[in-house]
């Protein structure tokens, strides 16, 4: 009986663990030692920048009965973090992390700073232009949001989305503006 209940105790946690959704992460790491001369001395600091992106894996539905099945196109998240290590102790410090997004074929990124993010546009041109700030509130997930064309309330969904929410006087509604993981 005993023998049993193990049985059914490791069916039941085995299914349990095997239904998490599979991702594809790649991350690169780049390294490098700086010496700079302050006017008194030449002091080295190490330089660390690692890019994270993660993506889920999703398969076609025509290939369903195929061995070898076709991905399709998913969106993927992109993390940038630099960090730095100028003092005595062995680990680095965080500098920033940024985070990359696509709203309306824009290339935005989300750039932490105190208190919430700036949401920063590029402009294509290797210039990057804050259109607005994020605030964290009380309530975990939720933002307040203050852009150049509008004012309103963020947060994250199930998908990695950011979306604001924010009235609009023109139309007299409620709208929103979504930003995704970049497309893959």
């Amino acid at each position: 009986m005993k023998n049993y209940i193990y049985i059914v105790v490791l069916l039941i946690c085995g299914t349990a663990m095997a239904q998490e959704k599979p991702k594809d992460i790649k991350e690169e790491t780049i390294e490098k030692t700086v010496k700079y001369n302050n006017g008194e001395e030449v002091t080295e600091s190490k330089l660390k920048v690692i890019s994270r992106e993660t993506s889920s894996i999703e398969l076609s539905m025509d290939d369903m009965e195929k061995v070898n099945q076709e991905r399709i196109a998913s969106t993927k998240k992109v993390e940038t973090m630099v960090m730095v290590d100028d003092d005595l102790d062995p680990d680095y410090d965080l500098l920033s992390k940024e985070t990359h997004f696509v709203s309306d074929d824009k290339n935005f990124k989300f750039s932490p700073n105190d208190g919430g993010f700036n949401i920063v546009f590029d402009n294509n041109d290797n210039e990057f232009v804050v259109v607005g700030k994020a605030w964290s509130t009380k309530n975990p997930g939720s933002y307040i949001v203050k852009g150049e064309t509008y004012n309103g309330i963020g947060y994250l969904t199930e998908k990695g989305e950011f979306v604001v929410e924010y009235y609009n006087s023109d139309s007299e509604s409620i709208e929103t503006i979504s930003y995704k993981p970049i497309k893959l």
